[in-house]
Protein backbone atom coordinates (compact mmCIF):
# COMPACT_ATOMS: atom_id res chain seq x y z
CA UNK A 1 0.00 0.00 0.00
CA UNK A 2 0.84 3.77 -0.38
CA UNK A 3 1.70 4.92 2.86
CA UNK A 4 0.84 8.98 0.71
CA UNK A 5 -2.48 7.41 -0.20
CA UNK A 6 -4.86 9.61 1.60
CA UNK A 7 -7.25 7.81 4.10
CA UNK A 8 -10.22 8.54 2.52
CA UNK A 9 -9.35 6.95 -0.80
CA UNK A 10 -8.23 3.96 0.93
CA UNK A 11 -11.65 4.01 2.52
CA UNK A 12 -13.36 4.62 -0.34
CA UNK A 13 -11.39 1.68 -2.19
CA UNK A 14 -12.42 -0.67 0.99
CA UNK A 15 -16.23 0.62 0.01
CA UNK A 16 -15.98 -0.36 -3.67
CA UNK A 17 -14.59 -3.92 -2.94
CA UNK A 18 -17.17 -4.57 -0.52
CA UNK A 19 -19.76 -4.20 -2.21
CA UNK A 20 -18.73 -6.12 -5.51
CA UNK A 21 -18.47 -8.67 -2.94
CA UNK A 22 -21.35 -8.57 -1.28
CA UNK A 23 -23.27 -8.11 -4.75
CA UNK A 24 -21.48 -11.60 -5.93
CA UNK A 25 -22.96 -13.38 -2.30
CA UNK A 26 -26.30 -12.17 -3.10
CA UNK A 27 -26.44 -13.12 -6.85
CA UNK A 28 -24.69 -16.54 -5.95
CA UNK A 29 -27.85 -17.11 -2.85
CA UNK A 30 -30.19 -16.22 -5.22
CA UNK A 31 -29.13 -18.54 -7.84
CA UNK A 32 -28.65 -21.33 -4.96
CA UNK A 33 -32.24 -20.19 -3.78
CA UNK A 34 -34.09 -20.34 -7.53
CA UNK A 35 -32.05 -23.13 -8.96
CA UNK A 36 -33.01 -26.61 -7.15
CA UNK A 37 -33.46 -28.88 -9.48
CA UNK A 38 -36.47 -30.82 -10.73
CA UNK A 39 -35.10 -34.39 -10.65
CA UNK A 40 -36.95 -36.84 -13.03
CA UNK A 41 -36.50 -39.74 -15.50
CA UNK A 42 -38.14 -41.79 -18.32
CA UNK A 43 -37.70 -45.19 -19.64
CA UNK A 44 -35.54 -45.51 -23.04
CA UNK A 45 -36.27 -47.67 -25.33
CA UNK A 46 -33.57 -47.19 -26.84
CA UNK A 47 -31.12 -47.96 -23.94
CA UNK A 48 -33.27 -50.40 -22.42
CA UNK A 49 -32.71 -48.70 -18.76
CA UNK A 50 -34.76 -45.81 -16.94
CA UNK A 51 -32.40 -42.84 -17.20
CA UNK A 52 -32.43 -39.71 -14.86
CA UNK A 53 -32.42 -35.80 -15.60
CA UNK A 54 -32.74 -32.94 -13.91
CA UNK A 55 -34.21 -29.56 -14.71
CA UNK A 56 -33.36 -26.26 -13.37
CA UNK A 57 -36.07 -23.52 -14.52
CA UNK A 58 -35.43 -19.96 -15.25
CA UNK A 59 -37.05 -17.89 -12.13
CA UNK A 60 -39.40 -16.39 -14.33
CA UNK A 61 -40.86 -19.95 -15.64
CA UNK A 62 -44.59 -19.19 -16.64
CA UNK A 63 -46.66 -21.66 -18.50
CA UNK A 64 -49.50 -19.39 -18.53
CA UNK A 65 -47.16 -16.78 -20.04
CA UNK A 66 -46.74 -17.92 -23.31
CA UNK A 67 -43.24 -17.58 -23.16
CA UNK A 68 -40.86 -20.06 -24.86
CA UNK A 69 -37.26 -20.77 -23.31
CA UNK A 70 -33.93 -21.78 -25.20
CA UNK A 71 -32.80 -24.88 -23.15
CA UNK A 72 -29.33 -26.09 -22.30
CA UNK A 73 -28.50 -29.62 -22.64
CA UNK A 74 -25.97 -30.21 -19.54
CA UNK A 75 -23.82 -33.78 -19.90
CA UNK A 76 -22.91 -35.24 -16.32
CA UNK A 77 -25.63 -33.69 -15.21
CA UNK A 78 -25.54 -35.05 -11.85
CA UNK A 79 -22.19 -32.61 -11.46
CA UNK A 80 -22.33 -30.11 -14.29
CA UNK A 81 -25.41 -28.65 -13.37
CA UNK A 82 -23.82 -27.54 -10.27
CA UNK A 83 -21.74 -25.51 -12.05
CA UNK A 84 -23.83 -24.26 -14.87
CA UNK A 85 -26.76 -23.61 -13.32
CA UNK A 86 -25.69 -20.83 -10.83
CA UNK A 87 -22.97 -19.07 -13.50
CA UNK A 88 -26.04 -19.17 -15.91
CA UNK A 89 -28.38 -17.82 -13.83
CA UNK A 90 -25.88 -15.09 -12.95
CA UNK A 91 -25.30 -14.13 -16.55
CA UNK A 92 -29.21 -13.78 -17.22
CA UNK A 93 -29.64 -11.54 -14.12
CA UNK A 94 -26.87 -9.35 -15.88
CA UNK A 95 -28.55 -9.55 -19.12
CA UNK A 96 -25.45 -11.04 -20.63
CA UNK A 97 -27.51 -14.45 -21.96
CA UNK A 98 -31.03 -15.23 -21.87
CA UNK A 99 -32.67 -17.02 -19.23
CA UNK A 100 -33.31 -20.65 -20.40
CA UNK A 101 -34.47 -24.20 -19.39
CA UNK A 102 -31.04 -26.51 -17.85
CA UNK A 103 -31.39 -30.16 -18.69
CA UNK A 104 -29.02 -32.30 -16.73
CA UNK A 105 -28.67 -35.52 -18.26
CA UNK A 106 -27.40 -38.32 -15.09
CA UNK A 107 -24.75 -40.77 -15.81
CA UNK A 108 -26.03 -44.14 -15.26
CA UNK A 109 -24.79 -46.66 -12.93
CA UNK A 110 -25.38 -50.33 -13.22
CA UNK A 111 -24.32 -52.38 -9.61
CA UNK A 112 -22.01 -49.40 -8.89
CA UNK A 113 -20.33 -49.03 -12.36
CA UNK A 114 -20.87 -45.49 -14.16
CA UNK A 115 -21.88 -46.24 -17.90
CA UNK A 116 -20.15 -43.04 -19.01
CA UNK A 117 -17.55 -44.15 -21.50
CA UNK A 118 -20.09 -46.45 -23.08
CA UNK A 119 -22.38 -43.42 -23.17
CA UNK A 120 -19.80 -41.07 -23.85
CA UNK A 121 -16.97 -42.50 -26.19
CA UNK A 122 -17.67 -43.24 -30.22
CA UNK A 123 -15.47 -46.02 -30.58
CA UNK A 124 -14.35 -49.22 -28.91
CA UNK A 125 -10.90 -49.40 -27.61
CA UNK A 126 -9.71 -53.06 -25.43
CA UNK A 127 -8.58 -50.67 -22.73
CA UNK A 128 -12.18 -49.32 -21.75
CA UNK A 129 -14.58 -52.65 -22.23
CA UNK A 130 -17.74 -50.24 -21.87
CA UNK A 131 -16.00 -47.77 -24.68
CA UNK A 132 -18.32 -47.37 -27.74
CA UNK A 133 -21.90 -46.43 -27.34
CA UNK A 134 -22.37 -42.84 -28.33
CA UNK A 135 -24.85 -43.62 -31.40
CA UNK A 136 -27.54 -44.57 -29.12
CA UNK A 137 -26.67 -42.28 -26.40
CA UNK A 138 -26.98 -39.79 -29.02
CA UNK A 139 -30.37 -41.50 -30.64
CA UNK A 140 -31.88 -41.52 -27.30
CA UNK A 141 -31.28 -37.73 -26.72
CA UNK A 142 -32.61 -37.10 -30.04
CA UNK A 143 -35.60 -39.58 -30.13
CA UNK A 144 -36.76 -39.72 -26.44
CA UNK A 145 -35.25 -36.86 -23.95
CA UNK A 146 -35.42 -33.88 -26.16
CA UNK A 147 -39.14 -34.72 -27.50
CA UNK A 148 -40.31 -35.47 -23.97
CA UNK A 149 -38.56 -31.98 -22.91
CA UNK A 150 -40.58 -30.42 -25.63
CA UNK A 151 -43.61 -31.57 -24.41
CA UNK A 152 -43.33 -31.29 -21.08
CA UNK A 153 -41.64 -27.77 -20.84
CA UNK A 154 -42.48 -24.30 -22.76
CA UNK A 155 -39.01 -24.37 -25.18
CA UNK A 156 -38.35 -22.54 -28.34
CA UNK A 157 -36.85 -25.71 -29.65
CA UNK A 158 -33.64 -23.36 -29.76
CA UNK A 159 -30.73 -25.87 -28.17
CA UNK A 160 -27.37 -26.12 -26.77
CA UNK A 161 -25.77 -29.03 -26.03
CA UNK A 162 -22.73 -28.78 -22.76
CA UNK A 163 -20.53 -31.35 -22.16
CA UNK A 164 -17.09 -31.59 -20.41
CA UNK A 165 -14.00 -33.78 -20.99
CA UNK A 166 -15.36 -37.48 -22.82
CA UNK A 167 -18.68 -35.10 -22.70
CA UNK A 168 -16.56 -32.43 -24.63
CA UNK A 169 -15.70 -35.34 -27.48
CA UNK A 170 -19.28 -36.76 -27.08
CA UNK A 171 -20.70 -32.75 -28.56
CA UNK A 172 -18.48 -32.09 -31.05
CA UNK A 173 -19.16 -35.86 -32.09
CA UNK A 174 -22.36 -35.36 -32.12
CA UNK A 175 -22.12 -31.99 -33.57
CA UNK A 176 -21.21 -33.81 -37.19
CA UNK A 177 -23.32 -36.97 -36.74
CA UNK A 178 -26.62 -34.77 -36.28
CA UNK A 179 -25.40 -31.31 -37.21
CA UNK A 180 -29.28 -30.17 -36.85
CA UNK A 181 -29.85 -31.35 -33.90
CA UNK A 182 -28.66 -28.90 -31.58
CA UNK A 183 -27.65 -24.75 -32.67
CA UNK A 184 -24.65 -24.38 -30.33
CA UNK A 185 -22.30 -27.14 -28.94
CA UNK A 186 -19.71 -26.07 -25.54
CA UNK A 187 -16.86 -28.62 -25.30
CA UNK A 188 -14.80 -27.83 -22.34
CA UNK A 189 -11.58 -29.68 -22.19
CA UNK A 190 -12.88 -32.29 -24.70
CA UNK A 191 -10.53 -35.53 -24.51
CA UNK A 192 -9.98 -35.80 -28.30
CA UNK A 193 -6.92 -37.56 -27.72
CA UNK A 194 -9.60 -40.25 -27.70
CA UNK A 195 -8.71 -43.67 -29.95
CA UNK A 196 -6.20 -41.51 -31.67
CA UNK A 197 -7.77 -38.62 -32.51
CA UNK A 198 -10.93 -40.07 -33.89
CA UNK A 199 -13.23 -37.35 -33.59
CA UNK A 200 -10.59 -35.28 -34.80
CA UNK A 201 -10.31 -37.39 -37.70
CA UNK A 202 -13.44 -37.16 -38.57
CA UNK A 203 -14.30 -33.51 -38.04
CA UNK A 204 -11.12 -33.60 -40.99
CA UNK A 205 -12.98 -36.06 -43.21
CA UNK A 206 -16.50 -34.85 -42.64
CA UNK A 207 -16.54 -30.87 -42.34
CA UNK A 208 -15.76 -31.05 -46.01
CA UNK A 209 -19.06 -32.52 -47.11
CA UNK A 210 -20.94 -30.17 -44.67
CA UNK A 211 -20.92 -26.78 -46.63
CA UNK A 212 -24.57 -25.50 -45.55
CA UNK A 213 -23.25 -26.42 -41.22
CA UNK A 214 -24.77 -23.56 -39.89
CA UNK A 215 -24.31 -23.57 -35.80
CA UNK A 216 -21.54 -22.49 -33.77
CA UNK A 217 -19.35 -24.19 -31.52
CA UNK A 218 -17.42 -22.98 -28.66
CA UNK A 219 -13.85 -25.62 -27.68
CA UNK A 220 -11.95 -24.57 -24.39
CA UNK A 221 -8.48 -26.22 -23.10
CA UNK A 222 -5.93 -25.09 -20.87
CA UNK A 223 -2.78 -23.45 -22.13
CA UNK A 224 0.42 -24.92 -22.82
CA UNK A 225 1.09 -28.73 -22.96
CA UNK A 226 -2.55 -29.68 -21.76
CA UNK A 227 -4.06 -27.66 -25.32
CA UNK A 228 -1.81 -30.02 -27.42
CA UNK A 229 -2.05 -33.16 -25.18
CA UNK A 230 -5.64 -33.46 -24.95
CA UNK A 231 -5.89 -33.06 -28.85
CA UNK A 232 -7.26 -29.70 -29.06
CA UNK A 233 -4.43 -27.87 -31.00
CA UNK A 234 -4.78 -30.87 -33.55
CA UNK A 235 -8.72 -29.59 -33.72
CA UNK A 236 -8.06 -25.85 -33.99
CA UNK A 237 -6.05 -26.87 -37.28
CA UNK A 238 -8.16 -28.93 -38.67
CA UNK A 239 -11.05 -25.83 -38.25
CA UNK A 240 -9.16 -23.34 -39.24
CA UNK A 241 -7.98 -25.40 -42.91
CA UNK A 242 -11.53 -26.87 -43.53
CA UNK A 243 -14.24 -25.03 -41.50
CA UNK A 244 -17.23 -23.57 -43.59
CA UNK A 245 -18.37 -20.38 -43.84
CA UNK A 246 -21.48 -20.66 -41.76
CA UNK A 247 -19.86 -22.83 -38.44
CA UNK A 248 -19.25 -20.04 -35.74
CA UNK A 249 -16.21 -21.18 -33.69
CA UNK A 250 -13.66 -19.97 -31.10
CA UNK A 251 -11.43 -21.83 -29.39
CA UNK A 252 -9.70 -20.50 -26.31
CA UNK A 253 -6.71 -21.88 -23.70
CA UNK A 254 -7.17 -20.87 -20.11
CA UNK A 255 -4.15 -19.65 -18.41
CA UNK A 256 -3.79 -21.29 -14.81
CA UNK A 257 -6.81 -23.74 -14.67
CA UNK A 258 -7.31 -27.38 -13.73
CA UNK A 259 -9.06 -30.23 -15.96
CA UNK A 260 -12.00 -29.05 -13.40
CA UNK A 261 -11.52 -25.26 -12.95
CA UNK A 262 -11.86 -24.36 -16.33
CA UNK A 263 -15.44 -25.59 -16.88
CA UNK A 264 -15.87 -22.29 -14.50
CA UNK A 265 -14.29 -19.93 -17.14
CA UNK A 266 -16.13 -21.83 -19.89
CA UNK A 267 -19.89 -21.76 -19.04
CA UNK A 268 -19.59 -17.86 -19.35
CA UNK A 269 -17.42 -17.65 -22.22
CA UNK A 270 -18.91 -20.04 -23.57
CA UNK A 271 -22.85 -19.26 -23.37
CA UNK A 272 -21.70 -15.40 -24.33
CA UNK A 273 -19.96 -16.93 -27.42
CA UNK A 274 -23.23 -18.78 -28.18
CA UNK A 275 -25.64 -15.93 -27.87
Amino acid sequence: MDMKTPASRICQQLIYVISFCLLCVSHIGIAQQNSTPLVDSLFSKVLNEHRNYRVILPIDYDTNSGKKHDVIYVLDGETVVNVVSPIHRIASDWGEVPRCIIVGVDNKFVDGVVMRNRDLLPTHVSSSPLSGGANNYLKFIKEELMPHIDKKYATSKRNTLFGHSHGGTFTIYSMLSEPNLFNAYIATDPSLWWDGGYVTKKLKESLPNKPNLNVKLFVSGRKGYPYKNMGIETMDAVLKTNAPKNLKWESVAYENETHISVLLKTVYDGLKFVY
